[in-house]
């Protein structure tokens, strides 16, 4: 099944571009917005996604394997610095905007969808960020700098 978020300005050219058959319709849930996205993230085995910060690290404190494709217009680029760092952790696949309708995509696509021991690998490699248990270590930090701090 695919859950597929286009933003709400986009909804009605991307419903016609799909242009799904009843078969297909059955397993594509089209939404031009949700507020359930933990939820849809929740359920997912694998995603397709942005690169921004915000949901790379639901992404990743879901350990959800990830085919990232940053927004090319974003400041400074810095989408695509945010998904190398997941590539490098071994967590994500990244492919360029301009790239999206080439090869590299399609065979990461269908490595995502079809090989379990990678999204297996990628899940890993997320978990071992500990983006889930990120507030609680920053929060740590904070004490022992108080600590110290308070001892002098």
């Amino acid at each position: 099944h695919i859950v597929h978020v286009t933003g709400p300005k986009e909804l009605d050219s991307v419903t016609e571009q799909l242009a799904l058959t009843d078969e297909q319709a059955k397993r594509w849930r089209l939404m031009g917005y949700t507020d359930q996205m933990g939820l849809a993230m929740a359920a997912a085995d694998a995603i397709v996604s942005r690169a921004g910060a915000t949901s790379l690290a639901e992404i990743s404190a879901r350990h959800i394997p990830a085919l990232l494709v940053p927004f090319p217009y974003a400041t400074e680029d810095h989408q695509t610095m945010n998904a190398r760092a997941c590539v490098e952790a071994g967590a994500a696949f990244l492919v360029a905007d301009a790239d999206v309708e080439g090869a590299q995509f399609t065979d990461y696509l269908k490595t995502l969808v079809e090989d379990e021991t990678a999204r297996q690998r990628m899940s890993a490699a997320a978990a071992a960020a500990k983006t889930r248990d990120a507030a609680g270590l920053l929060a740590d930090v904070v004490l022992k700098a108080c600590e110290s701090k308070s001892a002098q």
